[in-house]
């Protein structure tokens, strides 16, 4: 395992109880010793996985981590379900995203999983990105261990989808380009997003329910907001650019030309 893969590794592991114990908290969850137990037994769980994963080479790794961490959810969300709590109030999108997180307990992003996992997600993001690309020469030196224990902000890119294939092909491109990815899956999302500090982007599916409005704010505000729809739906595309989105293309042209779509850091 290379040394962003181990650091990520080890990161995530180590996020989830407490990220699993805060976020059932937040949601009024009550948690008797079997939840408890199910907890662990996730977390043991997803140290098996995501060694099992982060051991390939990363070309040969078809799944995401963030994928693999919110598979792990799916212990404490089945030992709830057992105790009689009713599965809580999702949105389509979201449903159809996660259909197995019956109490919204997976985190959109590795931002929300606090910030060793975030830094650690970064890196492993852009040394995956720079060996994919062929532009780390054989042999070359692990780089260092960061030394600040908070290093500045990176600017946002802002995904408003739901898809995890797509935010799976979505998020190496912005973290190796030096950027964090923000996912807004739904409507409170979206709002916070766009009440703290802006994205420098805005990535918009149209099949989101929240494309309309999340063009229509983002544009307002002065944000660089691309959209991307089905090639057949002209309508979908045509209403996109309307609303004040930079662009709007089909999927397919999207995914290909999203690298020219990101802000060049100086």
């Amino acid at each position: 395992m290379n040394p962003a893969s181990a650091s990520l590794h080890a990161a995530l592991v180590a996020a989830y109880e407490p990220y699993v114990r805060q976020a059932m908290v937040t949601r009024g969850l009550a948690t008797p010793p079997a939840v408890v137990d199910a907890v662990q037994e996730g977390r043991v769980w997803l140290e098996g996985a995501l060694h099992t994963l982060l051991a390939l080479p990363f070309e040969a790794q078809r799944r995401s981590p963030l994928e693999v961490f919110q598979e792990a959810l799916r212990f404490p969300t089945e030992s709830i379900r057992e105790t009689g709590v009713p599965p809580v109030l999702r949105d389509d999108a979201a449903r159809r995203a996660l259909p197995g997180d019956l109490y919204d307990l997976a985190p959109a992003s590795s931002r929300d999983l606090g910030d060793s996992a975030w830094q650690a997600h970064l890196g492993w993001g852009v040394a995956k990105a720079k060996e994919v690309a062929g532009v780390v020469p054989a042999g070359a030196a692990s780089p260092p261990e960061p030394t600040p224990p908070r290093p500045p902000r990176r600017p946002v890119v802002a995904l408003v989808g739901a898809d995890l294939m797509d935010r799976s092909r979505i998020e190496p491109a912005v973290l190796g380009a030096g950027l964090a990815l923000e996912v807004w899956r739904n409507p409170a999302a979206l709002e916070a997003g766009l009440a703290g500090p802006l994205p420098v982007v805005v990535l918009v599916d149209l099949t989101h329910p929240s494309a309309d409005t999340a063009i229509r704010e983002a544009a307002g505000a002065g944000i660089r907001t691309y959209a991307f729809g089905p090639h057949v739906d002209d309508i979908a595309l045509g209403r996109a650019r309307s609303l004040g989105a930079t662009d709007a293309v089909a999927r397919s042209r999207f995914f290909r030309t999203l690298p020219d779509l990101l802000p060049k850091l100086a």
